[in-house]
């Protein structure tokens, strides 16, 4: 029980790697905020709840990362629900509904979109926990980047390379409060929406390319995350962890 009495917000949490990331959480003793716009946030955390043998560490909130006003009602929530919040997992992006199109010839709107979510809601979320941590000096956040910073992989790409900048800028300016930051860049993961996106025939050279010769699993990652947000990671901050199976091909 390693997070007893810890509070996390898991952003992105519906279904998916944020759903394991605060399941694998509440297992771990935290309580948990499942943050997301999806209706299936509800059931989630209530799927949650039932393993939870009589607690009820998990709650929903419905919330648009890319709107501030949105982001502070989640921190609020989470704050009314467990009175502080300990750790912030900024798991939502948008990935497997992703519209590929070139940069030349994206319609712009769709641009401010991806960009709003994956890289602008990071920050407006991070803003809407950080009074909270500042006050208790004491607090972990987490960013989920990609290998597609490195590689040629679009709008999706930029935003998750601004991601790891954005890890950077955040933990020079919250590290004096006590507050780390840190993100994680996941390799090639088998999950619904990887398989949405990357053809299979694609996903088995992605496999063959790691080192390890397989995919990527929620629990790989989390291994890393929960590492960042525990007690152990104290003096780990501004670093991008690359957790990808010695997947380092660029593309």
């Amino acid at each position: 029980m390693r997070f007893a009495g810890q509070t996390v917000i898991v952003t992105g949490a519906a279904r998916g790697l944020g759903f394991r990331y605060a399941e694998r959480f509440a297992q771990d003793g935290a309580n948990v905020v499942l943050a997301d716009l999806l209706d299936d946030v509800d059931e989630a955390a209530a799927a949650i709840n039932a393993q939870s043998q009589g607690r009820s560490p998990a709650v929903a909130v419905r919330v648009d990362v890319s709107d501030e006003a949105a982001t502070k009602a989640m921190a609020a929530a989470a704050l009314e629900a467990f009175g502080q919040i300990d750790v912030l997992v900024n798991n939502a992006a948008i990935w497997g509904d992703l519209e590929v199109a070139p940069l030349l010839s994206m319609d712009l709107a769709y641009w401010d979109f991806v960009m709003a979510v994956n890289l602008r809601g990071p920050l407006l979320c991070t803003r809407a926990v950080a009074a909270n941590m500042i006050e208790r000096r004491r607090g972990r956040i987490i960013n989920v980047s990609s290998i597609g910073a490195y590689m040629a992989s679009g709008v999706y790409g930029v935003t998750k390379l601004g991601l790891n900048q954005l890890t950077l800028a955040l933990a020079t300016e919250l590290g004096p409060s006590g507050i780390t930051v840190n993100a994680v860049a996941p390799g090639p993961i088998d999950n619904d929406a990887s398989r949405r996106q990357v053809p299979e025939a694609a996903m088995e050279r992605l496999r063959t390319t790691t080192l390890l010769k397989r995919l990527g699993t929620a629990d790989d990652l989390y291994g890393a995350i929960a590492f960042l947000a525990s007690d152990e990671a104290s003096w780990v901050t501004a670093q991008t962890y690359l957790v990808n199976g010695g997947f380092n091909t660029r593309l």
